[in-house]
């Protein structure tokens, strides 16, 4: 049964990944043989490689700027995930494992706020930055993303289940929460500062709304605006196109590759922990 289960789950995952094999397939033949194979199997099989083969990722690597935008992306990323963890472990801890006046309610507030959609505030966010002057500026465009409700949650959840006799041991050689916080309890709770960093770096990578109302120079938009400028272009080949698509999967593909186990073991030890 086993093999079974195994072989219908293969053949599902191969079904489900036919759009992204024709997409890479596609991504270096010319707009003349994507035409030619579009009704046919060749149209999942790369051609064969001779001194053309990667000319579409050529011509975007050299005739845009999308690396740059790749680049931007990665170090805004790289800043959130780091904030995150850092800003959002912080508060989950406090919830957790600190009584102070009104904890519940507080909890129940950022529960509340789970359900509330990003694009129901993003006005008020874009209102606050254009009146501090930091549209235009990775301060603005960083800022409102840094604490989110899901991942102060994910990270209370998980601290509610760490034992108190390690910190009451700390205590005794004079360690301060905070000092506990970096030095104690982030080492102990791996699996839920990779599932926030994975969770972070994608909603960073994804998003097209917020950094396209906060940026107006091209220095510094990200990889999802710079994508949809090109692909809108009308001198932009279908060749082209899905090069640049491939380009911005890439990284999901290989994120997911690497952390799949952390996001489902952080996800699930969230829904199982109780307090």
């Amino acid at each position: 049964m086993n093999w079974i289960l195994v072989a219908v789950l293969l053949i599902l995952s191969i079904f489900f990944l036919f759009p992204v094999i024709w997409m890479l397939a596609n991504s270096f033949k010319p707009d003349a043989a994507i035409t030619a194979d579009m009704n046919s199997v060749a149209a999942f099989i790369p051609p064969a490689p001779d001194g053309n083969f990667f000319e579409n990722y050529v011509s975007i690597i050299t005739d845009t700027s999308f690396l740059r935008y790749m680049a931007n992306t990665l170090f805004y990323a790289a800043i959130l995930i780091l904030l995150s963890i850092v800003v959002n472990g912080l508060a989950g801890y406090a919830l957790a494992k600190i009584k102070f006046p009104f904890r519940d309610q507080w909890l129940m507030i950022i529960i509340m706020l789970l359900i509330v959609p990003t694009e129901t505030v993003i006005t008020i966010h874009f209102l606050i930055i254009a009146k501090a002057g930091l549209l235009n500026t990775i301060v603005g465009y960083i800022l409102p993303l840094i604490v989110n409700p899901f991942n102060i949650f994910l990270f209370r959840q998980v601290f509610v289940s760490l034992p108190d006799d390690v910190y009451e041991a700390a205590q005794l050689d004079f360690c301060g929460p905070v000092k506990y916080f970096f030095t104690m309890v982030l080492p102990m709770s791996k699996t839920v500062v990779a599932t926030v960093s994975v969770f972070t770096f994608l909603n960073v990578w994804n998003d097209y709304l917020w950094p396209s109302l906060v940026f107006t120079s091209s220095d510094l938009l990200t990889a999802q605006i710079g994508l949809n400028s090109i692909t809108s272009n009308e001198n932009t080949t279908m060749g082209q196109t899905l090069a640049v698509i491939t380009l911005v999967t890439i990284p999901v593909i290989i994120i997911y590759s690497l952390f799949s186990k952390q996001i489902v073991e952080g996800v699930t030890s969230t829904g199982s922990k109780e307090g």
